[in-house]
């Protein structure tokens, strides 16, 4: 074969058109001695240009996969080096938050304040009562990251935008709402009794006012607010408390402003060891009751929306309506919020305009 290349390339050829073609290509196949050497030598060079260009083409394609390789190495490390930061951050917050909630604690001890002037949490009327760093330090146990939480959170915001004033956070505990509304420009404050939750919530930026939220809301104008949220609050409360605050937030809003209290589901068996885990509790609130208060406060609208539902593997399988009653009556959804809103056309003391 390369013999048969080189040939080609190096023995002259007539062309059938030529005038005495026939004899000049007798003469050259005479001739052709002189040039055979030249042939073999073409034809060697030939198969050895051939067989670098292969080894160049093999060398070429293993340094390719090994770019290919190590650029693959590199995007892996990469991504393992941002988790790991990642992780870092998240570790480092719940550290701070961590070692807040012990300085705290330390300085109500050191203060030894009086029995009649210590801390009452969630609010004057829960019970029993627990200094503020040890609520703090239940949190942290057992309500879940406030990334956890957020996220549980993140629905409400569809509920809190274009409204007719700035959103209050009561109970707003350790901002995770707040920190949402921020990122989406909506203007919100918060009211929280703990003070160590209501400090952390300062140190990062937030406006949050430490005292009890029924007392915070005698305090505001009435309808100077676009929503008043309260998000596993009233089970803190007792029936008149709860009923109070309805009536504050009712007066505070104004015309077409949202209310949003979320509690645990008291219909769902399940959700009431949640209720029994925190000692500060004190009643459940059935959501039926709620929102008759609600709409015996003045509100409009009211619903209930059933949230948290357990995933398929902590129910009951389905085979049959039986099975759907239990399911509803055991394993239903673990919480819920009551929807309710400020009527429009109404005057300042909540009385509807007539005329």
């Amino acid at each position: 074969m390369p013999l048969a290349r080189a040939a080609e390339h190096v023995t002259p050829a007539i062309a059938p058109a030529v005038r005495l073609a026939g004899m000049k290509r007798s003469a050259l196949r005479a001739l052709r001695f002189l040039w055979r050497d030249q042939t073999a030598f073409n034809a060697l060079v030939l198969e050895a240009v051939s067989g670098l260009a292969d080894r160049m083409n093999a060398i070429r394609q293993r340094l390719e996969e090994s770019l290919d390789a190590e650029r693959r190495a590199r995007q892996h490390d990469a991504s393992e080096l941002a988790r790991w930061r990642e992780g870092s951050r998240d570790e480092l917050r719940r550290m701070e938050r961590a070692l807040a909630i012990r300085d705290g604690r330390l300085a109500l001890l050191e203060a030894a304040a009086p029995a009649g002037a210590r801390q009452h949490l969630p609010g004057p009327e829960a019970a029993p009562s627990l200094p503020s760093g040890v609520y703090s330090l239940f949190e942290e146990r057992f309500r879940g990251s406030p990334e956890e939480i957020a996220e549980k959170q993140r629905s409400y915001l569809k509920l809190l935008k274009g409204l007719p004033g700035p959103v209050l956070d009561v109970g707003c505990g350790r901002g995770e709402l707040l920190r949402l509304l921020a990122a989406e420009g909506i203007p919100a404050s918060g009211v929280e009794i703990n003070p160590i939750s209501a400090a952390a919530c300062r140190s990062e930026g937030l406006t949050v006012e430490e005292g009890d939220g029924v007392a915070h809301l005698a305090g505001r104008p009435d309808g100077s607010l676009g929503a008043v949220v309260a998000l596993q609050v009233v089970e803190h409360w007792s029936a008149d408390t709860t009923f109070a605050f309805l009536r504050e937030a009712r007066r505070s809003l104004a015309p077409g402003g949202v209310l949003v209290a979320e509690t645990i589901n008291s219909d769902s068996l399940s959700a009431l060891r949640a209720f029994f885990l925190d000692p500060s509790h004190v009643r459940p609130v059935p959501p039926e009751a709620l929102r008759f208060l609600a709409q015996a406060a003045g509100f409009v609208d009211a619903r209930i929306e059933y949230r948290a539902p357990l995933p398929p593997a902590e129910r009951l399988e389905e085979t049959s309506e039986n099975d759907a009653k239990l399911n509803r009556l055991l394993f239903g959804p673990q919480d819920y919020a009551l929807v309710a809103y400020a009527p429009e056309g109404v005057g300042r003391s909540g009385d509807r305009v007539i005329g």
